[in-house]
């Protein structure tokens, strides 16, 4: 079984109204995506799907968590992770390109929805990768790192005070 069977959704005989469905994906999901932003994690989807007639609405939510690099200590930590995202299904012979609207054929029987849920995970990652491990026993941070993010530049106070930080570096700085 591809990932694409994992994730697709039966559409053709679905009847109008609410559905609900359940995803999850894993490390071994994240595999199938060249050059993958995530490369371990554990996340749930939630996917409500209201049917009706021509239109549908899929309704994501997405939890859980991903490993990354912490971008403060560069130790591996896993970040909580989480996400509400909104796709129309529309029945339609045409191609068009909506990032939003998923054009479905009125033959189709099933909706891949793998590249979807990868990139609404991918959305939800934070921009930076921190968070508070200081509440975890036992402290993931890597305290030599930390150590010496917090060491104290020595520049000159007549500099400082001079509004002229960049005279310190004028002696070191070989010009031609």
């Amino acid at each position: 079984m591809g990932v694409s069977d994992l994730y697709s959704l039966p559409y053709l005989g679905m009847k109008d109204g609410f559905h609900k469905y359940y995803f999850k994906a894993e490390n071994q999901f994240f595999t199938h995506f060249e050059n993958s932003l995530i490369k371990e994690g554990e996340f749930e989807i939630e996917l409500e799907v209201d049917k009706r007639g021509y239109i549908s609405d899929f309704l994501f939510n997405i939890s859980g968590k991903a490993k990354v690099i912490c971008d403060r200590c560069l130790a591996d930590i896993r970040i909580p992770v989480s996400g509400n995202f909104t796709l129309h299904g529309k029945i339609s012979n045409t191609d068009e390109g909506d990032a939003e609207v998923i054009y479905i054929k009125p033959d189709q029987s099933h909706i891949d929805l793998s590249q979807y849920i990868y990139e609404m995970i991918c959305l939800s990652l934070p921009l930076l990768n921190v968070y508070g491990c200081e509440i975890e026993n036992p402290r993931v941070c890597d305290d030599g790192v930390l150590s010496k993010l917090s060491v104290e530049v020595d520049l000159p106070k007549e500099n400082i005070m001079s509004g002229n930080i960049w005279n310190s570096l004028k002696g070191q700085i070989p010009e031609n």
